[in-house]
């Protein structure tokens, strides 16, 4: 346990490190934070705080940085959450407007808004669809015997889909499909209705072309959707000047799949979730940061946004950035989902 003078020393070097990008020494924090302590002082705490693991000594420099460990110790235990200012609130209300009634519409502003007010790279996964429950599926007749499927949730979250049928449908068949599929598969999760779908409908009062049909509307993508935004502005951070290591980072921030899978394990169930370079558990990305938070839909959460920067990031912004975000665009998707849902009911 550090005592009250380290935990000073240590939210100092925090600060200045954040602020600089340089190693920080014993004079400057006597100067800029009035401890009351001198330098000589704040340089044995500093090289306690080494040994303990919480600040690391560059070769090249006789200033020290903070460590993984360090900015752990920060974020729970000294810091101080910067809420985000009035302005800043009513800038990230406005850009969701009432003209924004899809989804992708959505998450593609969410991930720009995060890059834009954080000026590192915003990110957020969309609803997995394979966990939603289906609610009501419409079907529109279109030229050349194409069908337009129009899916939507228990949530109220809308997936559209183009079918190529191998034979035209009658309305009145197309009709029979749509009350089949609406009167028997509602509540259902999506993951479970190819198996009813084949267990429960491949009867013979039904061809097998309506089974293809239903097969093909009820087939997906398993991935989850990421949209990310604002990479290049991780790249501009002081500490990735090296061409090596910049190249290996934007080369990590390329691979989709990857982030989808450090951000699945680390969707907080409640509030904000910050994980600090090697606590991501995925090597390419061990010199920066993580910063979660689940986003929800009628209470249900559906999805995770968040922000990835460099360790160094200012973690008091950022974490109620993400906070306020996640909050914002869970009454977002809210408010679409009723409406999407109320207009199914007219």
């Amino acid at each position: 346990m550090l005592d009250e003078r380290k935990k000073k020393i240590l939210q100092a070097v925090v600060y200045n490190y954040i602020a600089t990008a340089l190693p920080v020494g014993s004079r400057s924090i006597a100067k800029k934070y009035k401890l009351g302590l001198s330098p000589a002082t704040i340089r044995n705490c500093m090289a306690d705080l080494e040994e303990l693991g919480y600040l690391a000594h560059p070769h090249t420099s006789a200033g020290r940085i903070p460590t993984d460990k360090g900015y752990r110790f920060y974020v729970d235990s000294l810091m101080e959450r910067e809420d985000l200012s009035l302005e800043e609130k009513a800038r990230i209300e406005k850009e969701y407007s009432d003209r924004m009634n899809r989804i992708d519409q959505i998450m593609e502003e969410t991930s720009q808004v995060l890059s834009l007010i954080s000026r590192y790279t915003g990110l957020i996964l969309a609803p997995n669809l394979e966990k939603s429950i289906f609610h009501h599926l419409e079907l529109v007749s279109l030229e050349n015997g194409r069908i337009l499927s129009i899916l939507i949730t228990g949530s109220g979250l809308v997936k559209n889909k183009i079918i190529e049928a191998e034979e035209i449908l009658p309305e009145e068949r197309l009709e029979e499909i749509l009350n089949l599929i609406n009167d028997r598969l509602s509540n259902l999760p999506l993951k479970r209705i190819k198996e009813f779908i084949s267990d429960q409908l491949k009867i013979k009062t039904y061809s097998v072309k309506i089974w293809e049909l239903m097969n093909q509307i009820f087939t997906w993508d398993g991935a989850e959707e990421l949209y990310l935004r604002g990479r290049i502005n991780i790249l501009e951070q002081p500490e990735f000047k090296d061409l090596a290591r910049t190249k290996s980072i934007f080369q990590a921030l390329e691979e989709k799949r990857l982030l989808v899978e450090v951000l699945s394990r680390s969707t907080p169930s409640e509030g904000v979730r910050v994980l600090i370079g090697k606590e991501t558990k995925c090597r390419k990305i061990r010199d920066l940061s993580l910063v979660t938070s689940t986003y929800r839909i009628n209470g249900r959460p559906v999805g995770v946004l968040g922000i990835i920067g460099p360790r160094r990031m200012e973690y008091s912004k950022v974490v109620s950035l993400v906070d306020f975000m996640a909050e914002t665009v869970s009454k977002v998707l809210t408010n679409l989902s009723h409406t999407t849902i109320s207009k199914v009911g007219e």
